[in-house]
């Protein structure tokens, strides 16, 4: 049986990002059901930052608890694009059921920093939808 959980709005404030991967936005928790089953997390929606600084852009990628992913399809924003619309998927097979938490985690690529960055600039209702299969 699929099970799926949606995250809450992902906009809450600009935060400002050097090359570590560091979380932005608010957490959310999740709920694993079974043993076995792998768990996707995804995101389409619309990301801006105001300005980089000795950076080519900025990744973006789906995390629980912190941790990388199995698998990954990661977002960018490029330097000449500084409000666009990004994918993300992330999918993790090794998850044991339990409570987890999800969250949008970036850095400034490959080097500098980035100001202002904003996940669903204007407020529009932009989720993470979790999918355990």
């Amino acid at each position: 049986m699929i099970n799926y959980t949606q995250s809450g709005s992902l906009n809450d404030k600009s935060y400002n990002l050097t090359t570590a991967m560091k979380p932005v936005g608010p957490a959310f928790k999740i709920k694993k059901l079974r043993e076995g089953t792998p768990l996707e997390l995804e995101l389409a929606g619309t990301v801006s930052a105001s300005s980089l600084s000795s950076s080519n852009g900025i990744r973006f990628e789906l995390r629980i608890n912190g941790k990388a992913p199995n698998y990954k399809i990661q977002g960018s924003l490029k330097a000449g694009h500084l409000y666009d619309s990004i994918v993300m998927k992330s999918v993790y097979t090794r998850l044991k059921p339990g409570n987890y938490t999800m969250q949008v985690y970036a850095a400034s690529a490959p080097s500098g920093t980035a100001t202002g960055v904003i996940l669903d600039p204007g407020g529009w209702g932009e989720a993470i939808l979790a999918t355990e299969f």
